[in-house]
């Protein structure tokens, strides 16, 4: 990225920063011995855990002892390290502070405080893919950015200054100083930090809310597409694909099952012996429920197909004829469709392919987070959570039989909450009737649309966005396949950054309030998640218990947390006015606030049995979906190098928390 009229003329922001905090570990400080290890960080004024942090600016230099003169432990420091702040001090006319890698010590040495950023909250955020929309803009000045979003010309304003942007013609009293890069990349692929220092919810004249967010970033020397990279038609050529079919094999699935064989035949007749072949990979999942009820079903999931990139179509065709319906009905019309997905999220084999697809096909709706007969506890919106944070689009065919019409409403709404995907809504697809026809049409285009992006990639070009396509599904693909060549486009490119500046954003895009832009997360870190999740275990604990008495709920609560506040390594209130008091100071800081947080015991008694179940099933699918993240280790990573498990971080969304 650059400053306009001072560097070059491409403004590029996320790869810098991509550059900078992927190579974190090896750029690790060397500890000072003379510390002990038993140091503790200043706490926040006001606050019993939350530790002061900040962020090291680039030209950032380590010294042994406060002062200009002192010597030098590091004479450079990557920029956006974190740290805790150990000690404040002045020395020589400046400011100091004592800072280290890790909570427990020991500090590392010293920094001008005019080196550092405060960082109060470990708020960060993470570009959504820009396909279907605009480039976001980066305003020097809060109130320039907010006359821009309340203008009933936002739109034309907005374009003007990104032409501007790309271009380099921007003015020196420009209020735009910078621009989000043109290529996305996962945050969850290749780890960055973009901090938030500030942060604030407005009413626009629009009617719409949007979130104003001040960043500190980084801005680049140069344009990175023009300094020996890799060309982006060189590099598309390398992209792979991976597509995955869940397919409800229960015993009303025969004509399904045997039209998903047909499309994956011809797909392979049309590639095979073509460079298109070596691009493409189908897995294939089966599902059925829950054996303990039915033991009959063989199997509540099954992996007839795994990701081989080496396996030839011939293999894979051999293993689709496996798949048969079973013979006996499963319990109830409700399926384990999650367990299918979950099992296909979850296949090993997807870090080998840069577009990846899952694509649900089912007469039934899932099994509830709440149902005793579902194997993984989870709601659809955790597991639409653990699909997007693998990169994963997630589609879902839902054959809409008279056999099921009682559960269609329930199953639809399901699907749609699984199916969401980022700007392009949900990917999910009713098939009216079930008609095998029609749903044999839906798969046909999706393969054939998938194909063409793979070819698109050989061609060395992005896939278009059509601007009048014939149907939904072919609109959604093409902006899901252009999205994932511009995620797989950023994580293979990246840029050196000399400088930071802090800038005002906002969350929704310029043209179209109801797009997101950006999303929050929370630098969380394992050991901050495993302390959720026991204060969550032990709240559906004691409202489990209380089903029929709520009004002992907060009382139970309140023994039980006693009983965690003794353990000298939790700071837990015995004293809690509310759930959210419970939940840690890092949650109760945040600039949301969510009716799981501010709930007490007046506002849980007036609710009625409904509410409160619905309540406690959506907290235990967050506790399923926070031992989900736990339990995946490339989700978690080291800020600096030997940092122990329980401080490696994760950017969990803050739509995954309670």
């Amino acid at each position: 990225m650059t400053h306009h009229r001072q560097s070059s003329t491409t403004l590029e922001l996320l790869v810098a920063l991509l550059v900078l905090l992927a190579g974190l570990a090896a750029l690790a400080l060397p500890v000072t011995p003379a510390r002990a290890q038993a140091e503790a960080p200043l706490l926040m004024e006001g606050r019993n855990s939350l530790y002061q942090r900040v962020l090291s600016r680039p030209a950032a230099v380590l010294r042994a002892e406060p002062g200009d003169r002192a010597a030098l432990v590091e004479p450079f420091v990557a920029p956006f390290t974190i740290y805790y702040v150990f000690e404040r001090r002045s020395a020589g006319g400046a400011d100091w502070v004592r800072v280290g890698s890790s909570v427990r010590g020991p500090s590392q040495g010293w920094m001008r405080a005019d080196e550092v950023i405060d960082w109060r909250q470990t708020m960060v955020v993470a570009f959504t893919n820009p396909a279907g929309r605009e480039r976001l803009l980066f305003f020097r000045d809060h109130d320039e950015l907010v006359d821009v979003l309340n203008d009933e010309n936002v739109a034309a304003i907005a374009g003007e200054l990104r032409r501007g942007a790309v271009d380099g013609s921007l003015p020196p009293d420009s209020p735009v100083i910078s621009i989000e890069p043109a290529e996305h990349v996962d945050i969850n692929e290749q780890f960055y930090v973009l901090p938030i220092l500030e942060a604030e919810r407005v009413w626009l004249a629009s009617g719409y809310t949007t979130r104003l967010l001040e960043v500190a970033s980084v801005p680049l020397n140069a344009d990175p597409l023009n300094q020996g990279t890799p060309s982006a038609e060189d590099l598309l050529r390398d992209f792979r694909v991976g597509i995955v079919f869940v397919i409800d094999t229960t015993s009303s699935m025969g004509p399904y099952i045997d039209r998903t064989r047909e499309a994956v035949r011809r797909i392979y007749q049309q590639i095979e012996g073509s460079p298109v072949a070596d691009r493409v990979s189908f897995g294939l999942v089966g599902f059925r429920d829950n054996i303990s009820a039915v033991p009959e079903l063989e199997y509540d999931t099954r992996v007839f197909a795994p990701l081989t990139p080496s396996a030839s179509g011939r293999t894979l065709l051999a293993q689709l004829d496996q798949i048969r319906p079973a013979t006996i009905s499963s319990l109830g019309f409700d399926e384990d469709a999650l367990a299918g997905v979950v099992a296909a999220v979850r296949m090993p084999e997807w870090n080998d392919y840069d577009g990846r697809y899952v694509v649900l096909i089912t007469d039934a709706g899932p099994r509830q987070a709440s149902d005793p007969l579902s194997t993984t506890g989870f709601g659809p919106a955790q597991v639409n959570a653990l699909a997007v944070d693998n990169g994963i689009a997630l589609y879902t065919m839902h054959l809409l039989t008279p056999q099921g019409e009682g559960d269609h409403d329930y199953a639809s709404a399901a699907y749609m909450e699984l199916s969401r995907w980022r700007n392009a809504g949900s990917l999910y697809h009713p098939v009216p009737l079930g008609a095998v026809n029609v749903f044999g049409q839906s798969v046909d285009s999706l393969t054939r649309q998938i194909i063409g992006q793979i070819q698109d990639a050989m061609a060395g070009r992005l896939t278009e966005v059509a601007p009048e396509p014939p149907n939904e599904l072919e609109a959604q693909t093409s902006l899901v396949g252009r999205a994932m060549q511009l995620a797989y486009l950023g994580r293979e490119r990246g840029a050196q950054a000399p400088d930071v500046f802090r800038a005002w954003t906002t969350d929704r895009s310029f043209e179209d309030p109801r797009q997101a832009s950006l999303q929050v997360r929370l630098l969380i870190t394992k050991n901050e998640l495993s302390d959720l999740s026991d204060v969550l275990r032990v709240i559906v604990e004691a409202g489990q218990a209380n089903r029929l008495s709520p009004e002992d709920f907060f009382g139970q609560l309140q023994s039980a947390v006693a009983n965690l506040a003794r353990d000298p390594n939790r700071l837990v209130d015995p004293n809690f006015d509310n759930l959210g008091d419970l939940m840690g100071e890092y949650l109760r800081d945040l600039p949301y606030r969510s009716l799981i947080l501010d709930l007490d015991e007046q506002t849980w008694l007036s609710m009625g049995p409904g509410r409160q179940l619905e309540i406690l099933d959506n907290l235990e699918a967050l506790l399923h979906l926070y031992e989900a993240y736990h339990d995946q280790p490339d989700l978690w990573i080291p800020l600096y190098e030997g940092a122990p498990e329980g401080e490696h971080v994760f950017p969990i969304s803050i739509d995954a928390l309670p």
